[in-house]
């Protein structure tokens, strides 16, 4: 799925990653493990080529099966390898469109498909059960917890073919959080999907 040739990254003078090659294999979880500050959620930002918004510079080649990232625009490479951060990003808009400004940034615009993709993807995240009732309500009133399943249901509505996952659960309580790992190990072999994930 991906290939990493003598990938090296920085930012000016200060270099984070140094000459790295791997193979991620195909629809399979591939954990990152690593202290903290070592480069690992770095190295996940080169991948969706995020790490050029923050005047990092790459070299090297990264490709997506046979394509190299850097010939691929930015867009589709993040509809193709979505992320989903340590820290829990909420937009400050309602829960709904939270997930309908990404299906429409996307070219959905059929009101069925996209209540239809704002539930299934809540259900994929296990949020949908608590607000179903309240999907006009601010995103940014939710738990810390709620806003991480927030953030993993809105890269999941647009079914990427990679799914990068910073630390995700480190939010979440410790009984949610085991609910959680086995729940995207499920949705892992369900929607056949590749999943980058990092952990300490």
């Amino acid at each position: 799925m991906l290939t990493i040739e003598h990938l090296n990254c920085g930012y000016g003078k200060h270099e984070i990653l140094h000459d790295i090659s791997v193979t991620i294999p195909d629809k399979k979880i591939t954990a990152i493990v690593g202290q903290s500050g070592c480069g690992k959620t770095t190295f996940l930002k080169t991948l969706n080529r995020m790490v050029e918004e923050e005047q990092g510079y790459t070299t090297g080649k990264i490709s997506l099966g046979n394509t190299d990232i850097k010939s691929i625009s930015k867009e589709t490479l993040r509809s193709r390898i979505g992320m989903v951060f340590q820290q829990p990003i909420a937009f400050p808009h309602s829960i709904e469109k939270n997930l309908t400004y990404v299906l429409k940034y996307y070219g959905i615009r059929d009101k069925k498909v996209l209540s239809e993709k704002v539930e299934e993807s809540l259900k994929k995240a296990k949020l949908y059960e608590e607000v179903k009732d309240q999907l006009k309500k601010s995103a940014l009133k939710l738990s810390g917890g709620q806003k991480q399943r927030l953030a993993i249901a809105r890269s999941l509505c647009v079914n990427p073919e990679i799914l990068l996952l910073d630390e995700p659960l480190g939010a979440l309580d410790l009984k949610l959080r085991k609910e959680m790992q086995l729940e995207l190990k499920r949705l892992q072999r369900e929607m056949n999907i590749t999943f980058i994930y990092v952990t300490h």
